[in-house]
């Protein structure tokens, strides 16, 4: 179930969270594009380990308030996940709380930025233990070399184009394209079936139907549940959507390269498809970036690590000693 949080900003943060709310192990996910936070379905690592799944709604998606215009994107993940965290789970008295940040495809920006987010901006950054960043982004400002690996269509909506053209108008040529592919749940099910699932090779259908049936989801099922986070996910507004580059291009708090000791000793584990040729490049620089680095590659597209979602979470979780 979704709850709404007043933010110390006035805005309000949307999320959900299930599990033990007194549980020692929380493991945080941060959603994808045209997604919100849903922890309703914990995945089988998640249970077997007693831990809290908490699931915030980025910003401008959703019912989460966009980022304030004095604001950067940065600035605000790290402010609502700590605000988020305060409200849930006040600072334990000792060492003993132990915290996962995760996220797939865009949601690896903010798992990023948490994750390397300074103590005295992010104190629970001290209880984090691990890393897991699956079909993952490289902070463009560093990645000097993200460019060269994008398809056309990333090239368009988040590469060097939306620098050039003032006014986001890129990304509003953007949303004028797809507006009419989310605006009901069988119009966004059927740009899923086109976009992912029919272009799926034999291997990578042979998994997702073993997930499915590990999973107990049945035929259509999962399409079904992600087209109505789809629609869901701009029913509000589309500002999470327009500043999608604006996030990845902006400064992130961090360097990857220039991490303390305190943050670089903690594991990292990366998950992508082999055809997810757009991130394939960045996964590398992030590979080459982070010093306590595991790599898990699948067959297949954009989605392909999640049809192996049990086997890299506890890869995350045995790696950050859970």
């Amino acid at each position: 179930m979704e709850e709404v949080l007043n933010l110390p900003d006035g805005r309000t943060l949307a999320y959900s969270h299930s599990g033990p709310s007194d549980s020692k192990l929380v493991l945080i996910w941060f959603h994808g594009l045209f997604s919100v936070g849903d922890a309703s379905n914990p995945p089988k690592p998640i249970r077997d380990r007693n831990a809290q799944f908490i699931a915030p709604t980025l910003p401008g998606w959703g019912n989460t308030s966009p980022t304030l215009p004095s604001k950067t994107f940065a600035e605000t993940a790290v402010a609502d996940t700590l605000a988020l965290l305060e409200h849930l789970r006040p600072q334990p008295s000792d060492d003993s709380l132990r915290i996962y940040v995760a996220g797939g495809s865009f949601g690896t920006v903010p798992t990023q930025i948490v994750f390397g987010a300074p103590y005295d901006r992010f104190p629970y950054g001290r209880y984090i233990v691990g890393m897991l960043l699956m079909a993952p982004f490289s902070p463009f400002r560093e990645d000097v070399n993200y460019r060269k690996g994008l398809c056309w269509r990333d090239w368009i909506s988040v590469g060097p184009l939306t620098r050039i053209v003032p006014g986001r108008m890129v990304q509003r040529l953007m949303k004028s394209a797809l507006a009419g592919k989310v605006c009901d749940v069988a119009s966004a099910e059927a740009f899923l079936q086109q976009e992912f699932f029919a272009n799926m090779d034999e291997e990578e259908k042979a998994r997702y139907a073993a997930w499915r049936e590990r999973t107990g989801n049945a035929e259509g099922e999962f399409p079904r549940r992600m087209a109505e986070g789809m629609v869901k996910s701009v029913s509000v507004s589309w500002e999470g959507f327009l500043g999608v580059a604006d996030a990845i291009h902006s400064d992130w708090g961090f360097k990857v390269k220039e991490l303390d000791e305190e943050h670089a000793r903690k594991p990292v584990v990366l998950a992508l498809g082999r055809g997810d040729t757009s991130l394939t490049g960045m996964a590398r620089f992030l590979e080459e970036s982070y010093k306590n680095v595991q790599v898990k590659e699948y067959d297949g597209g954009h989605l392909a690590s999640a049809w192996s979602m049990d086997e890299v979470l506890d890869e995350m979780f045995t790696a950050g000693g859970d």
